[in-house]
């Protein structure tokens, strides 16, 4: 059952090493106390039907923490052979064509990085390919910090993509992300914005959308260059 609402603090202690006691001091931190993040947020009203939602935040603002106090841990969980290719990794109930769809769908359109073991992709190429496995389970899904190491072109390309996704097939997909310029490719059902602490819904005045008079165009030119991919993707 989803918590109406979440109040939590997280502490750490404060290391007594020389360079961070000057820097504690510069700030006018007591280093003899603990580090503290207090989190707290009311009126949280998921809706029964939804399929995307939103923990929006700066680095550091507690998401991750958010999201298992909410949700559990298991959302997180992934099983991943990284001695075997990224399409080796998917379902074999998939077809190759079906795969490739994915793949292209979610910016990893190197036909290389697919036949590689997953352990020698990049940041950016790992961060993809994941996503797609991630999208790929049964049940809720929580994807954390999947735009921070692609470009904003993908980033954008990933959540269109993922959002007909979970559309399409019903599926409930939570995003953790610090960007706000995936909102409008995303179009969360809800959101958590941990920099406000409040819960948003897309009615509600408070709900932060990129100016809406390009996002016409700017589909266009993403469509243009993910080669019609993502007109096309599983839907």
């Amino acid at each position: 059952m989803i918590p109406k609402s979440i109040d939590f603090i997280l502490k750490s202690t404060v290391s007594k090493t020389f360079k961070c006691i000057v820097a504690a001091n510069s700030l006018d931190i007591d280093s003899e106390k603990k580090s503290i993040h207090h989190i707290k947020i009311d009126n949280i009203n998921i809706p029964n039907d939804w399929n995307i939602g939103l923990i929006y935040g700066s680095s550091g603002s507690g998401k991750t923490t958010l999201a298992k106090h909410i949700f559990g841990d298991k959302c997180f969980n992934l099983e991943l052979d990284e001695n075997k290719s990224i399409i080796d990794n998917l379902p074999e109930s998939l077809t190759y064509d079906e795969c490739s769809a994915l793949l292209n769908g979610i910016g990893l359109t190197s036909v290389p990085c697919w036949i590689r073991p997953i352990k020698t992709l990049s940041n950016g190429q790992r961060s993809r390919a994941e996503a797609v496995l991630l999208m790929l389970k049964n049940e809720l899904t929580i994807i954390d910090e999947w735009t921070s190491v692609v470009d904003r072109v993908v980033a954008k390309a990933m959540s269109f993509c993922i959002q007909k996704y979970a559309k399409r097939y019903k599926k409930q997909i939570i995003l953790l992300s610090c960007h706000s310029d995936i909102v409008e490719w995303l179009k969360p059902d809800w959101i958590i914005d941990c920099n406000k602490q409040k819960f948003i819904l897309p009615k509600s005045p408070d709900f932060f959308l990129p100016q809406e008079n390009q996002s016409n165009f700017q589909l266009e030119k993403l469509t243009e260059i993910h080669g019609n991919i993502l007109a096309n993707i599983i839907i």
